[in-house]
């Protein structure tokens, strides 16, 4: 992780729209904010050769729970509709 990423400026910028990108368990994902407390988990790159869901929808404990093992953070360079 970043060391100037914290899960509150992670968590803000989810709320504010953005899409990340960011690798988790070897893999690629892109997380968004649908709802209140609900965020779709989308696979972008599968490093490995376990099964994984292609989509998931996950709560904020969720994220919360998985961020201090997230890498490789991007940002989306275009906002949510």
């Amino acid at each position: 992780m970043n060391n100037n990423m914290t899960f509150e400026k992670f968590s803000e910028d989810l709320d504010n729209g953005y899409k990340i990108k960011f690798d988790y368990v070897r893999n690629r994902y892109v997380l968004y904010k649908v709802n209140e407390n609900c965020y779709m988990q989308e696979l972008i790159e599968q490093k490995t050769t376990n099964p994984v869901a292609a989509k998931n929808m996950i709560t904020f404990k969720a994220i919360k729970e998985m961020f201090p093992f997230i890498t490789d953070v991007e940002y989306q360079d275009d906002l949510r509709s």
